[in-house]
């Protein structure tokens, strides 16, 4: 029976799926991120809808053909019955022109009775018209819907960047996170070798029972930092999962463990890139070109219209009264507005009005971006001179702990002295990994910041 229940264990260890780990590098995230993200798939469904509009507003420079047809059925018509009579007349042509009959002439008017019943006919008309000139209606709606398909290949750009950003965040969270993981487990591990050391010395009565509790309540404390820290692993590693759209309980890991920092090379005219590649500024000019294609398209309602066109129409006999017909024609059309109290007057200038705002909002927004990069710009170095004073704290921390340790254990300090030199030591180091991630999201900010984080 023990041989069986051996076998099936051995048998379940190879054959069940476990969850394995998945080790994700930041280039991968990103990937994972623009693929799922709802925002990227709306913005490329912006962009065929905008395609879309463009074809359809071509198409009014073409000739329209329309087809129609019409079938009438009258059902039990009534008879048109008309009695014969005598012919009236009259004394002159004037008064018979007026309707004044005077006597009654020996021509007889014999009458007729049409039978109709149940009368039914059908036609057909053939329409083709061709617009010659609108105004410019047509060239500015055209202009408009091109001008709207750049500003949603920019919008999506900027949903791209926004991914991006939050990506980054998310995965330099959880590198974060680890890293603190191991720093908690590290300290842990100091405190306990420590704690040993204490119990040791404790039992061979050579420190007292308050020297060895110290450091035990400091140990209990580093074990409930690093249950916290694992914890705070598990919600990042989720947090990744939503931003990539997997399972939320997916074991994922970054690849990236130690955090490599080189300074970024940053060119003087960053500012200047900023205002030519941010994709909002971009969208903003092109709301700015719609806003006057917009005053042509007012402008062309009050200007004279010309369009030209042919119909054909045939028509079936109708009860025997008619016989079939055959109409063709052709047809010019020129319309011209006279007086609308200045209603054009006013219309062009309200549209005049909205484009003066849109390049007010333009040049605000380029006051605002600038004041952002120069501020991530500042933030970045700041970032860096920041891990540089970590290094140094970390370096002359970890000397410290070297040196009070040494003088411990040769009894030349006590056991408060050695706990402030570790917990100094793993604060130092604690902050230097917060630098390092603070550095890699200001310079994720500072990319999306010149509008080249959506180029990626």
């Amino acid at each position: 029976m023990t041989r069986r229940l051996y076998i099936l264990g051995i048998f379940c260890l190879f054959v069940l799926p476990g969850k394995a780990q998945e080790i994700l590098s930041l280039k991968e995230s990103r990937k994972l991120a623009l693929e799922y993200n709802q925002k990227i798939k709306i913005a490329e469904e912006m962009i065929i809808e905008s395609k879309s509009n463009v074809s359809f507003a071509f198409t009014q420079f073409l000739p329209n053909l329309k087809a129609e047809g019409t079938y009438n059925y009258f059902h039990n018509i009534s008879d048109i019955n008309i009695p014969g009579f005598f012919l009236g007349t009259a004394n002159s042509v004037e008064e018979a022109r007026k309707g004044i009959y005077t006597g009654v002439s020996d021509v007889y008017f014999p009458g007729f009775n049409i039978a109709l019943g149940n009368v039914d006919y059908y036609s057909a008309n053939l329409n083709l018209s061709q617009p010659i000139y609108m105004g410019g209606k047509i060239h500015s709606i055209y202009n408009i819907t091109k001008l709207g398909r750049e500003i949603s290949i920019f919008n999506r750009s900027l949903q791209k960047s926004d991914v991006l950003l939050e990506t980054d965040q998310a995965y330099w969270n959880l590198v974060s996170v680890k890293e603190k993981v191991y720093l908690a487990a590290k300290y842990v591990e100091m405190l306990s070798a420590l704690v040993q050391d204490l119990q040791n010395a404790f039992d061979l009565e050579l420190t007292t029972k308050n020297e060895l509790l110290k450091v035990q309540v400091q140990l209990n404390q580093a074990k409930l930092n690093l249950f916290r820290s694992r914890n705070a692993q598990k919600l990042s590693k989720m947090a990744l999962c939503q931003v990539i759209g997997t399972n939320l309980n997916n074991n994922v890991t970054a690849s990236d463990t130690i955090v490599t920092i080189q300074k970024s090379e940053i060119k003087q005219d960053y500012l200047g890139k900023a205002l030519a590649q941010r994709p909002e500024l971009k969208m903003l000019e092109k709301q700015m070109e719609i806003n006057k294609q917009k005053e042509i398209e007012s402008r062309s309602d009050y200007l004279p219209h010309l369009g030209v066109g042919a119909s054909y129409s045939y028509t079936s006999d109708i009860a025997n009264l008619t016989g079939n017909m055959n109409l063709f024609a052709v047809q010019a059309n020129l319309s011209m507005p006279v007086f609308h109290w200045k209603e054009r007057k006013h219309s062009v200038a309200a549209a005049k009005s909205r484009t003066r705002q849109k390049a007010l909002e333009l040049d605000r927004t380029k006051d605002l971006i600038s004041l952002e990069v120069q501020q991530s710009y500042f933030n970045l170095q700041e970032a860096f001179e920041q891990i540089e004073l970590a290094r140094v704290s970390l370096k002359q921390a970890s000397e410290n702990v070297k040196l009070t340790k040494n003088s411990f254990y040769e009894g030349l300090a006590n056991t408060t002295e050695l706990l402030d030199a570790q917990a100094f030591w793993q604060r130092a180091y604690s902050e230097l990994i917060d630098s390092k991630i603070n550095y890699k999201l200001k310079e994720v900010g500072f990319l999306k910041s010149i509008g080249e984080l959506g180029n990626i």
